[in-house]
């Protein structure tokens, strides 16, 4: 189900990169999300760790140039070493249950940001909702229905 939902996410991404010139933070990002839309807690920390990111790159281009190659490699430091920090600080254990409000991965949110800086976040973050909805339906669907199928 994860090479399906990646491999989704990477085709889904070219498509609307293509005809609308919005990419969705990253060619395979959607398909990571797409597998993370029941977990609401992890969804919110990587939007607020790549958001982070967002503010931090756009700080650091104030006094330096920062844009490219180095512009990528700065934004997913960046998200890495938040991505680190929200793992080990952003869960909190209640008596019913655990919210974990890590990110997605490490590189995510570095790579959310980075689009962002190109293209505006508000338009990353709405392209990437509708590929990574677009995939998980296909995916739901593949799998006959089940909308929590098994991740291996």
């Amino acid at each position: 189900m994860v090479e399906l939902a990646v491999t989704l996410g990477i085709i889904f991404s070219l498509v609307f990169i293509e005809i609308l010139g919005i990419a969705a933070g990253g060619i395979v990002i959607p398909g990571y999300i797409a597998l993370q839309l029941n977990n609401p807690d992890r969804l919110i920390g990587t939007l607020v760790i790549s958001l982070l990111t967002f503010l931090i790159i756009k700080l650091i281009s104030k006094y330096t140039f920062l844009f490219g190659r180095r512009q990528l490699v700065v934004a997913i430091l960046v998200g890495t070493i938040l991505s680190i920090i929200s793992h080990h600080f952003l869960i909190f254990n209640a008596a019913s249950s655990t919210l974990e409000f890590s990110a997605v991965g490490w590189i995510v949110p570095g790579l959310l940001a980075h689009w962002s800086v190109k293209q505006g976040y508000i338009k990353t973050i709405a392209m990437l909702s509708v590929t990574s909805i677009i995939v998980r339906l296909i995916v739901i669907l593949s799998f006959g229905g089940d909308a929590f199928p098994e991740l291996y």
